[in-house]
Parts: C-alpha cells; sequence; structure tokens
C-alpha cells in the first residue's frame, strides 16, 4: 500500500468509522463505549504495520460501509464495495495487565500506540473539563469514583511496563484540560522529573498555555522534549463553538502567543498544534498551515468527530470532502519537507490524520535533545 492509498484509506476510516461484526459482538469482543467505561478509538495495524485510530462508537459508526469481522486466519476490514483489508489488532495485554505497587493495572494509566504511551496524570472534575468536545483518542477513561490523579510512583511503573512489554520510545502527557498561570509547570514537573530518571524515553505534553508567553520555558526546562498547544480551528469563532468552556477563560490570542514562543525555544518540530477538519472552511485550514509552518509550527490535521462527555451545544462538524482534502494534506507535507521541522529528531506524540509516521525515536535522539537543553537553558542564580 503506498502513501497516497494510505492516506485515502485512513481519512475515509476517519470520517466514517468502523462498525464491529455481529459474530464479533456474540463472540463476546466487547469493548466499552459509554464516557465513564473505555475509549470509543480502537487502534489497528493496517498492511505494513502502519497503525490507525477508528471510531468505533455505535452512533457515530451506524451508517459506515466499513465493517470488522472475524475470519478464519484473523481479522478483515469489509466494505460493501471492496475487497476485503486483512488488519491486526495492537497487542497490549501484557502491559495493561502489569499493576502497580498500590494494585492499578497499569491499562487504567495509560494506552500503548506503537511506540508511544498516552498518560493522563490529571483527571478532570465532573464541568470542568474545558477541551471536553476534542476527547483525546486512546487515553483510557477514568472509572466511576476513581482516583482524580495518578501518584507519580504509579505513572513511572506505568512508563516501566510500557517500556518493557510494549518497546515505547516516547511518552505523551496529556493534559490539556489544566488551566495554570504558567502553563502547568509546577503540576507537570514531578512526573517529568522522576520519568527521565527512571527510562530513555522522550517526552511530549499537551497542555493550555501559561498566560505569559515566556513561561513556555518553563516545561522545557523541566526536561520536556515536544509541546502541543491545540488551537482547534484557525477561526477562533469556530474554535470556541466546538469548546466553549476553554475559550472563556483562553483567548485565541494566548494559544497563538504560546506556540510562537515555544518554537523560538524548542527543537526544530517540537512544537505542533492540532486543527479539526470539518469545522470550518478548506480555504481557512489552508492559510493556518501556511501561517504555522511559517512560525515553526508543525500542523497535525484531524477530522473532527464528537465523542460523549461534549457539550450538547457541540457543532457535529461537517463531512470533508476526499479530494480537497487529500490535496491539502499533499500540500502540507510539501511545506514541511521544506523545513528542518520534517527532519527533527525530536517530534510530539502524532495521533493524527496528518501527522503521522512510523518515527522511533531512539537512545540517540534522548541524548540529542538533553545537549540541547543543556545548551539553550541557563539558570540564573
Amino acid at each position: 500500500m503506498d502513501v497516497a492509498e494510505l492516506a485515502r484509506l485512513r481519512l475515509d476510516l476517519a470520517n466514517q468509522g468502523v462498525r464491529l461484526g455481529d459474530d464479533l459482538i456474540a463472540e463476546g469482543f466487547a469493548l466499552a463505549f459509554g464516557p465513564d467505561q473505555g475509549s470509543e478509538g480502537l487502534d489497528l495495524l493496517l498492511p505494513g504495520g502502519w497503525w490507525t485510530n477508528v471510531c468505533i462508537a455505535p452512533d457515530y459508526a451506524r451508517t459506515s460501509p466499513w465493517e470488522l469481522v472475524a475470519v478464519d486466519d484473523g481479522l478483515v476490514l469489509r466494505h460493501r464495495a471492496r475487497n476485503d483489508l486483512p488488519v491486526e489488532l495492537a497487542d497490549t495485554t501484557r502491559f495493561r495487565r502489569q499493576r502497580t505497587l498500590s494494585g492499578i493495572p497499569c491499562g487504567d494509566i495509560g494506552a500503548v500506540h506503537g511506540r508511544w504511551l498516552v498518560v493522563a496524570p490529571f483527571a478532570p472534575r465532573e464541568g470542568l473539563g474545558l477541551d471536553r468536545p476534542r476527547r483525546f483518542l486512546g487515553v483510557p477513561a477514568q472509572r466511576l469514583l476513581g482516583k482524580g490523579q495518578w501518584s507519580v510512583d504509579e505513572v513511572v511503573t506505568c512508563c516501566e511496563a510500557a517500556w518493557r512489554h510494549a518497546g515505547i520510545r516516547l511518552v505523551h502527557f496529556e493534559a490539556g484540560h489544566v488551566l495554570r498561570d504558567d502553563g502547568g509547570v509546577e503540576d507537570l514537573s514531578p512526573y517529568i522529573a522522576a520519568l527521565r530518571r527512571a527510562l530513555p524515553v522522550l517526552i511530549s505534553v499537551n497542555i493550555l498555555p501559561p498566560s505569559q508567553p515566556a513561561d513556555v520555558l518553563g516545561l522545557y526546562a523541566a526536561g520536556c522534549d515536544a509541546i502541543s498547544y491545540h488551537l482547534l480551528a484557525w477561526d477562533e469563532a469556530s474554535a470556541a463553538a466546538v469548546a466553549p468552556i476553554r475559550a472563556r477563560f483562553v483567548d485565541h490570542q494566548r494559544i497563538l502567543a504560546a506556540l510562537d514562543a515555544a518554537a523560538r525555544i524548542y527543537p526544530p518540530g517540537a512544537v505542533s498544534t492540532d486543527l479539526l477538519v470539518g469545522l470550518e472552511p478548506l480555504s481557512h485550514v489552508e492559510t493556518a498551515l501556511e501561517a504555522l509552518i511559517a512560525t515553526g509550527v508543525v500542523p497535525n490535521l484531524a477530522v473532527f468527530r464528537p465523542l460523549p462527555g461534549a457539550e450538547e451545544d457541540a457543532p457535529h462538524g461537517e463531512l470533508v470532502p476526499t479530494e480537497p482534502l487529500l490535496a491539502l494534506m499533499e500540500s502540507r507535507l510539501a511545506q514541511l519537507r521544506a523545513t528542518p521541522m520534517w527532519r527533527s529528531r525530536v517530534r510530539g506524540f502524532p495521533r493524527t490524520l496528518a501527522g503521522f509516521d512510523r518515527y522511533s525515536p531512539s537512545r540517540g535522539d534522548r541524548w540529542y535533545a538533553g545537549l540541547r537543553r543543556r545548551l539553550r537553558v541557563v539558570e540564573v542564580v
């Protein structure tokens, strides 16, 4: 499967989702769909070993032509008008069944996606999730009456289990709801410091931006290798429509200012933002790509899909036309290839429609990141 075919397939799956076949459901292939039971996304390995996350929530995928069914030699994606496509499920059973010293299964703390581990160390209290409509794909949901925060030891144990049993090389902290004037430095620094002592991994963070752009240096100095501040949409009104609570506390200019400041501090390619395709005209997205890449920010594209937990008045988005979006994705790729960001040795967690590749950080990448930090960050006594 070449890159063009892969892009088209992933776009189709993202747009339409995947239905579970009756045979899988009858055999007990049970997945939790509700907001308090689990993730609505399922990781599939496509031919060639490419990873993608597809929506299997029944309400979203009920009209999809794609169906996941069991055959004698495994699983296939079956389409009404195409040949069966063999796929595999990522097996992270050994990791998920490992327990911390406090008895918590590691699968409750983090989720493995290829060489990446996603951890949400802090659970938003009810009603305070500032970015709930976009819901972060693959993050295990907190159990009812569960803990509001995982301890540093629990998170490090989870990361060590993912290192041993899944070969992860990058840990992504998902804290997009944490609103702090310092940009989360005080909250996340203990986790980052402990993790850097324990494992030779790169660390990526998604969080809301600080009130002062200069404070983006704080997380970099603490040991964060890549940072994401998500715009959601280039048009401020569209971003506010999909995340109205967040817009009350964090305006568009604050996010843009933080992205600009971070691009001046972090290595090329280590600062990224997500744009949700389907919320605004593609011409707006095209303008955003040019402007962001020019300032040193990697724009990732994700098809917007409202998931359980979103505000009732959140928009549902428009079905994205395939050909214009494929052309936009190709334009984005060409623009990035003309910059140092394309050759970056330090990248953020790529879980989106455009932005994914099989990049696997090495020990050399971590060494480079640490050396650059020591040269860039000077402590003033």
